[in-house]
């Protein structure tokens, strides 16, 4: 009885197929990856800054004395800067410089950077607005996190993304109810807008079919 085998040339073809599959679905398998470990990311800093503002109102000054008033605001920023130093694990203080905690070319701020090397930036932005979820409430600021700090391709949407900054805590960007950074110009708004979906739904999706994603019906490209 014969034994049958694959020829040299079968092998060849069969292993040239699958190198061609590899090619094709591992950048998409690197990038859900990448968009899960940076929102897992995201996540645990916004829960420690959370975690921070919980504790000054505990222990001592109350957040909201931070207030909206015109009067003095860069020292009612910079209060909260000085929280977020006292209250969370340090490497470096940059204050108002560029340097080594937060690149961007249109933020200004106060920077610092974090021992996981994540970059934080927190101004006045939207300052007096209403927050998106609750009417009564103001903004005091902005907080943006840099994922990667200043290594990173320090993009708004890829690695940098903003929350409002609030009495009540930090409400991320681009939410359902957000009508001042909407999702639907996550992308073309300078990308700040996409937080909240990264938060939410795990994915960077918006890179790839930001026209067909919604709140309502469509939270991946492939449903």
């Amino acid at each position: 009885m014969k034994l049958k085998s694959f020829t040299l040339a079968e092998m060849l073809v069969v292993m040239t197929v699958v190198a061609i599959l590899a090619m094709l679905t591992i950048p998409t398998v690197v990038k859900t990856n990448r968009a899960r470990a940076y929102s897992d990311m995201l996540d645990k800093i916004y829960e420690k800054i959370e975690t921070a503002m919980i504790l000054d109102k505990i222990f001592g000054l109350e957040v909201g004395s931070y207030g909206i008033s015109s009067i003095d605001k860069t020292m009612k920023t910079k209060a909260f800067f000085e929280l977020l130093n006292e209250k969370l694990k340090v490497i470096k203080n940059c204050d108002l410089s560029d340097e080594g905690c937060f690149n961007s070319d249109n933020l200004q701020g106060y920077k610092l950077r974090l021992i996981s090397g994540a970059g934080i930036l927190v101004n006045d932005d939207y300052r007096g607005e209403y927050d998106p979820v609750d009417g009564n409430n103001r903004i005091l600021g902005s907080t943006y996190i840099d994922i990667d700090g200043p290594i990173g391709p320090n993009r708004p949407g890829a690695d940098q993304f903003g929350f409002y900054t609030t009495s009540k805590g930090l409400i991320p960007m681009g939410g359902p109810q957000d009508n001042l950074m909407k999702f639907s110009t996550c992308l073309d708004d300078g990308g700040f807008a996409c937080t909240a979906w990264v938060l939410v739904n795990k994915n960077m999706d918006y890179n790839n079919c930001p026209k067909v994603l919604n709140w309502e019906t469509r939270l991946r490209c492939e449903q």
